[in-house]
Parts: C-alpha cells; sequence; structure tokens
C-alpha cells in the first residue's frame, strides 16, 4: 500500500509543483482558470479552481491559453508552445500554422521573463488640453467706419481648449473641443473699445488617414464650430439709450498643422481661423469678424508609463 500511494505522489508531484497559472478561453466565449501542468500535441492539462485534479482540455476546443508569465502556448487551436515539468519547447512542426508568422526561440525555460509590447497609443488618442495664442491678422471691412479715417485695432486672442480624443468616422478622424477664448476690438470710430471673451464648441476633422504621404508626426485638420461671445468691457463711441452691452453668437471655420512629438505627451499647432463674431453698439444685430493666426501648445492628457 505504501508503495502504491509512493507512486501516486511521485507521479503527482511533477504537475503540482510545476504547475503554472493560467486562462484557457474558448471560441464561445467562456473561460476556464486553473494550474496548467501539461501542453501537449492535443490537449491542455489543467487543474481548474475549486477541484483538485487535472482535466484534459482537447486544443481543437481551444480559441486561446495564457498563462501567468505572459506566454500564450496556445493560439486559434495552434499550439505554439510544449510545456511539461516547468520547461516551455517550441513547437517548429506546427502543421496548423499556414502562415508561419510566429516566432520562437527555440527553448525558452520557465524563469525566463517573457515581455508583452502592447500598441503605442498616439496623443490623439487621449484627451488634450491646450493653450492658444492667437493675433489678427485681417479685419472685415465692417471692422471699419466709411465716416472716418481711423484703422481699427484688434487685441490678440488668448485662450484655452480642451479636446476629446479622434475617432474614425468614414475616411476621417473627429474629434470634439470646448474652447474660451478673449478678442478684443479698439479704436473703432462707432462701435469704440470692446473687449469680450467667447465661449466655442467644435469640431476638428483629422486628414492624415488620407493624406498619408505626410511626415509620420504632422498631421493637417480642418476646424468648424460655433460661439458664443459676451463683453468684459464694453464703450461706445456713438449715441445709445440704456446699459451698453454686447454680445450674440457668431461661428468659426479654419484650418491647422499640428506637429506632434515622439515619445512626448506634447504637440505644437500652428493655426489660421476665421471668426465670424457680432457688432457692437450701434449694430449689435449685426455680424463682422477677422482672420487670426497663431501656434497652440498642445498637452496629451496620458499617464506616463515606463
Amino acid at each position: 500500500m505504501k508503495n502504491i500511494l509512493k507512486g501516486l505522489i511521485l507521479a503527482l508531484l511533477p504537475g503540482v509543483v510545476f504547475a503554472l497559472h493560467g486562462k484557457i478561453v474558448f471560441y464561445d466565449g467562456t473561460y476556464v482558470v486553473g494550474k496548467v501542468t501539461k501542453v501537449d500535441e492535443s490537449s491542455v492539462h489543467i487543474v481548474p479552481i475549486g477541484l483538485d485534479t487535472a482535466e484534459g482540455v482537447l486544443v481543437g476546443n481551444i480559441d486561446s491559453l495564457k498563462v501567468e508569465n505572459g506566454m500564450v502556448p496556445v493560439v486559434n487551436s495552434s499550439v505554439k508552445y510544449f510545456y511539461q515539468n516547468g520547461e516551455f519547447m517550441a513547437n517548429d512542426s506546427d502543421w496548423m500554422d499556414e502562415y508561419d508568422d510566429f516566432k520562437y526561440n527555440e527553448y525558452t525555460s520557465l524563469q525566463e521573463e517573457y515581455n508583452y509590447k502592447e500598441v503605442k497609443k498616439d496623443n490623439i488618442n487621449f484627451w488634450s488640453l491646450s493653450i492658444i495664442g492667437g493675433f489678427p491678422v485681417f479685419r472685415y471691412p465692417s471692422l471699419d467706419a466709411v465716416t472716418s479715417q481711423d484703422k481699427t485695432r484688434l487685441r490678440p486672442n488668448f485662450g484655452f481648449n480642451f479636446q476629446s480624443p479622434f475617432f474614425p468616422v468614414g475616411a476621417l478622424d473627429l474629434s470634439g473641443c470646448i474652447r474660451l477664448m478673449t478678442f478684443g476690438i479698439y479704436d473703432h470710430p462707432e462701435m469704440g473699445n470692446i473687449d469680450a471673451l467667447q465661449l466655442a464648441f467644435g469640431t476638428s476633422a483629422d486628414f492624415k488617414p488620407i493624406f498619408y504621404f505626410l511626415p509620420k508626426n504632422l498631421h493637417l485638420n480642418v476646424d468648424f464650430g460655433v460661439s458664443q461671445s459676451v463683453g468684459l468691457k464694453v464703450e461706445p463711441k456713438s449715441q445709445y439709450d440704456g446699459e451698453a452691452s454686447y454680445g450674440g453668437f457668431g461661428f468659426y471655420t479654419g484650418f491647422s498643422f499640428d506637429y506632434h512629438f515622439d515619445d512626448l505627451p506634447i504637440a505644437l499647432k500652428l493655426f489660421g481661423q476665421n471668426q465670424v463674431v457680432p457688432q457692437g453698439i450701434p449694430f449689435p444685430d449685426k455680424k463682422t469678424g477677422f482672420v487670426s493666426t497663431g501656434i497652440s501648445i498642445v498637452v496629451a492628457l496620458r499617464r506616463h508609463s515606463s
């Protein structure tokens, strides 16, 4: 009797000592988790959680097998590595691997670390925050009154932009954004001086999937959206009744060239935009506008991992 027990213990000992935690996934999405004791040509031997003995699972029913050290011995019912007594051996005669697209070492020990490299995401796949700095280079004729030779001055534009990740939509990648930006109209013969704050909701379309031949880090974007402007300081020069105010709806269109730095969560955006904004007193129901150009520093809100 003792000899029988000793024989059973010796037979089971290698499987217990050298077992690896693993997960078998079947084609219907179900899975089994337990200790993998052996992988051979036809089956995977695993001790499911809650049981004491190993069960054999036919390789033909297995979508994938992944073990605790990161290795995947079985993929699509194809055995890539044999496993027994704590050692992996590459299956170099895998006749089921039609395309022979797996690369193996001749021999991999249990102690050897096996690292997987996840697909690296670009900055455009993350939420981002940017600082905007621009300067008007062209103004609509309505900003110059016909009764005066004085030239209207436009203040520089400063603000922040909060943008969502880009998602593929058809042939383009699209992203939504919320932006706060300042602008100012000064020395207008009738509207006087206006300092304003603009809240805009917009969309950016990245043409990189179409213009794939552009340099890797360079993206061409087209931007458009709607805006609401409100006056922070309003000092009209024309006669008016009541309290001076400024505000109303507008819209913007534009484009930008974005350069994303390798291995850094930072991008530089060179942009040009056409801003359509409300006029001030005495023409609050009409629109005017200007074209500005500038630069933005974009920071991708991504967690760094070494």
